[in-house]
């Protein structure tokens, strides 16, 4: 979707090049380089709200949204995962 609005805009790249960050090529490469930022403590890995839009399929910045008081319901659920070889869970609420 973003290459295609870059290309409908007309922007000059080298599209023989273009690549995904999860490519198996590209993928050791981007866990390394967050792993270094993280050990500098350049980002860090915390517990926050993210705003999905539905309707636009993506995160939506905090700049974005418009927040108003809503009665509803919040579900819990606990996703199975492996880290290291060892089953756990990811709590996930929506």
């Amino acid at each position: 979707r973003i290459t295609d609005q870059l290309r409908a805009l007309g922007a000059s790249c080298d599209w023989s090049r273009e690549s995904f960050t999860l490519d198996d090529n590209l993928s050791r490469a981007v866990v390394q380089a967050f792993n270094q930022l993280h050990d500098e403590g350049l980002i860090y890995r915390g517990s926050y709200m993210v705003n999905w839009s539905p309707n636009l399929q993506t995160a939506v910045s905090d700049l974005e949204v418009e927040y108003s008081d809503e009665t509803g319901t919040l579900y819990f659920f606990k996703y199975p995962v492996k880290v290291d070889g060892q089953r756990e869970f990811l709590d996930v609420a929506t």
